[in-house]
């Protein structure tokens, strides 16, 4: 059963009334046509059986799927919150005109956010009985309880690929496989000089406002003073986020360069840590901390690492 459209609103137009209570699988078949928009989302070219991705963002609908998204409560009083700004000035030095930067924390007023967390869909290569390579979803009982659930994953698919399938285990089996995610890529061990990584997030620096882009980039600057031994970043729907590891302390810092967010730190191992989805590292319930981007950043996030 193939869905050609670019988002659904219920599911009734689309699946048999006969489908409830079946465990239904969302995915694509026939993937040699979508070769392109599989690698462009996180796939490698040889779409080897179990790589398992967080799609990249494409649309609004991946969008949500790997961020999230912050629900605005005019409902509430307004809060102050801190907005971290590049500051440029020139001085006088003798006959010489001297451009000096700083940085501050300007406080405003806002409403309140109520953050809704990411769905964090993600996909993976399979195979059906025949051998034949699959790009599925998730999984779900076709129950009432789970329509809102597997609206999303279908729009996910449709968003990227234009189209979707609804695979059964009678129609199409799929074995279960172990999970080869590819949401991290690690640096090689030894030294990591900052300018290359600074030109390896150069791309995802440059999606933020000009203005934010020195803020996000002092962040990651302080954090690789603190000299790593491990730096991964993240890939797909993971863009935007860096891992510093230091194993000897059991610690490792998730900073993103999304300009807003805050600093989370775990005392997972890293091997824990790369296989979790998004929706689990950001639940807040494994994290050892969560550092918000306010005055006092650096002292706190120094104080965890000494």
């Amino acid at each position: 059963m193939k869905i050609n459209q670019k988002r659904i609103r219920n599911l009734e137009r689309h699946l048999p009334a006969t489908f409830q209570n079946w465990r239904i699988n969302i995915g694509l078949t026939d993937l040699q046509r979508f070769g392109a928009k599989l690698n462009a989302i996180g796939f490698t070219a040889d779409l080897n059986i179990g790589e398992t991705v967080l799609p990249s963002v494409l649309g609004p609908v991946t969008r949500f799927n790997a961020e999230g998204k912050n629900i605005i409560r005019r409902d509430l009083p307004k809060e102050t919150v801190f907005r971290q700004i590049e500051w440029h000035w020139t001085e006088r030095h003798g006959d010489r005109e001297v451009e000096q930067t700083d940085f501050r924390y300007v406080p405003y007023e806002r409403y309140p956010r109520d953050f809704v967390p990411p769905p964090s869909v993600e996909m993976q290569i399979a195979a059906d009985s025949a051998g034949n390579k699959l790009l599925v979803a998730d999984a779900f009982d076709y129950a009432a309880t789970n329509h809102q659930a597997i609206i999303h994953s279908i729009n996910v698919v449709l968003e990227i690929f234009g189209e979707c399938e609804i695979l059964t285990e009678d129609l199409q089996p799929i074995a279960p496989l172990a999970a080869s995610r590819l949401n991290w890529e690690i640096l090689p061990k030894g030294a990591h000089p900052w300018e290359r990584i600074k030109k390896n997030i150069a791309p995802i620096v440059e999606r933020a406002k000009k203005g934010n882009q020195g803020v996000i980039l002092r962040r990651l600057a302080f954090m690789h003073q603190a000299v790593p031994e491990l730096i991964a970043q993240g890939r797909g729907g993971f863009s935007g986020y860096v891992v510093f590891g230091f194993p000897r302390k059991n610690l490792y810092v998730l900073e993103s360069l999304y300009y807003g967010n805050a600093t989370c730190v775990f005392r997972e191992n890293w091997e824990t840590l790369s296989q979790l989805t998004k929706a689990e590292i950001l639940s807040g319930n494994l994290q050892t901390a969560r550092i918000v981007h306010q005055p006092g950043w650096e002292k706190e996030v120094r104080r965890l690492l000494d």
